[in-house]
């Protein structure tokens, strides 16, 4: 008993209690409380101070830089290996092959402010122009490999990230696992490539948010990390209400990082948006909740090939309707046995999901619309659910990770036990069957054959110009050049 009570102590303050901020240094005034009185003692309970950390040695802390360094490593070999068919490094897809690639060859630098759908797309711009630097041969390899290095950058940063909310360092690392397993990326196309690599970027800019970072170094991340997703991602827009929220209960300049990065990005992106048209189509509601319930409720239970196969057995709008009273129990369990934090995060996730799948969806109205088959299931416009299922992922575990440091229930240890051995369960499962197969990009032609043909037409008329795909051309003299 004296041992549960020194562990504990030692796991920072009870769940549901909101951490109490950093001592102020000496002769400095009190550090202020939230905002708006009991609203904003509610809504500081998303953003928990991370338990106190040990001094480390310079050498520990090199050591700690590697151990992310190699983690970063690892998680880009594991999303290079994810492709099926056609090795990643062998093509190059979608608008990183026609769009992207061609703009940085022809304009080195000028090209990364320009848009496109109507806005800023920075990041897959300086990759893009990065690729560029190399021969047109190498596009393939070079961009396949800092994709891959990119979101695995993101699914480090997660573990870090994390920490405040979830408190058990294999749950942390269980949460970036997510981010690398993800079922359903391989057939969303967000795996290994520039253009979408925001999607990943996303993602990490919700933990940024509820970050508080401690150290200087830590806090130039968290402005890196939420730039760079507001100058590339125009639904980083819908972050803004947990950044205002950030603002009402942590009301310090030096806990803002996070969302000055944010508004600095999000001011660039906007100059871009107000004098550039992109495609609307709308769509109804139920059309949009449809797509929600089809790609991100069903494949969050289910997977890829295991949704695909209870949608082929049972037919999508029962298989949907399974896996909304899977999720919907979940939630219940969550907001029943969990403490008042992680019924704020849950409610934050469920409602951000929402407002991201739900938003792109109303707007492009041609993807809600249509056909949804077994065989084309998560086909149209799937990066949307990706970030939604995270989340999901993210509630569930910080779920359990607040549920293993309740005390005082019978038969504690074997109910920990349970959570914790089902979370592996589901998760394991899908992260197992959907590892590895065959996408749209397996389809795509090798790009040594597509940069050689375009290298022999350049020879012959060293003053015209070769087709790179999707009916663009790209002029001789970017290709010699």
């Amino acid at each position: 008993m004296e041992r549960v009570k020194q562990v504990g102590a030692s796991a920072g303050p009870p769940a549901g209690e909101a951490s109490p901020p950093a001592a102020a240094p000496s002769g400095s005034a009190a550090e202020p409380g939230p905002l708006l009185g009991r609203t904003g003692r509610v809504l500081a309970l998303l953003f928990p101070a991370e338990p106190p950390r040990p001094r480390r040695s310079a050498g520990a802390a090199a050591g700690v830089v590697f151990g992310y360094l190699a983690a970063i490593a690892l998680g880009a070999w594991v999303l290079l290996e994810r492709q099926g068919g056609r090795p990643a490094w062998t093509t190059v897809w979608a608008e990183d092959r026609w769009l992207f690639l061609p703009g940085a060859r022809e304009h080195p630098w000028s090209s990364l402010w320009q848009a496109a759908d109507g806005y800023l797309s920075l990041v897959p711009r300086i990759i893009a122009d990065a690729v560029a630097r190399f021969s047109l041969s190498d596009a393939a390899p070079a961009y396949a490999i800092i994709g891959a290095v990119v979101a695995a950058a993101c699914a480090a940063f997660v573990f870090r990230a994390c920490a405040g909310h979830v408190r058990n360092p294999a749950l942390r690392f269980l949460l970036a696992a997510a981010v690398l397993l993800l079922p359903t990326a391989l057939k969303a196309g967000l795996t290994d490539n520039a253009v979408n690599s925001i999607w990943y970027l996303l993602f990490a800019v919700f933990w940024a948010l509820v970050w508080r970072p401690r150290s200087r170094s830590a806090m130039v991340v968290a402005v890196i990390v939420c730039f760079a997703a507001a100058t590339s991602n125009v639904l980083v827009a819908l972050y803004l209400p947990l950044a205002a929220a950030r603002v009402i209960a942590l009301p310090r300049v030096r806990e803002q990082a996070g969302t000055i990065g944010l508004l600095a990005g999000g001011a660039v992106q906007l100059l871009v948006v107000l004098f550039h048209h992109r495609r609307h189509q709308p769509t109804s509601l139920l059309d949009a909740l449809g797509f929600y319930g089809h790609n991100v409720i069903l494949p969050s239970v289910a997977g890829h090939h295991f949704g695909t196969q209870l949608t082929s057995g049972v037919g999508i709008t029962t298989a949907t309707t399974l896996a909304a009273v899977a999720v919907a129990l979940v939630v219940i369990w969550v907001l029943v046995r969990g403490d008042a934090r992680v019924r704020v995060f849950a409610a934050t996730a469920l409602i951000l999901g929402l407002a991201l799948t739900l938003t792109p969806v109303l707007v492009h109205g041609d993807v809600a619309s249509a056909q949804v088959t077994a065989q084309s299931l998560w086909a149209a416009g799937s990066r949307y659910a990706q970030i939604p299922i995270l989340l999901i992922d993210s509630l569930v575990i910080v779920a359990v990770d607040a549920y293993l440091r309740r005390g005082g229930m019978r038969f504690a240890r074997a109910l920990h036990v349970t959570a914790v051995v089902l979370l592996v369960a589901v998760l394991g499962t899908t992260w197992v069957s959907d590892f590895r197969y065959n996408d749209l990009r397996a389809q795509q032609p090798v790009w040594t054959g597509v940069a050689s043909r375009v290298d022999q037409i350049c020879q012959q008329h060293p003053h015209g110009s070769a087709r790179i795909g999707n009916g663009v051309s790209l002029p001789c003299s970017a290709v010699n050049g």
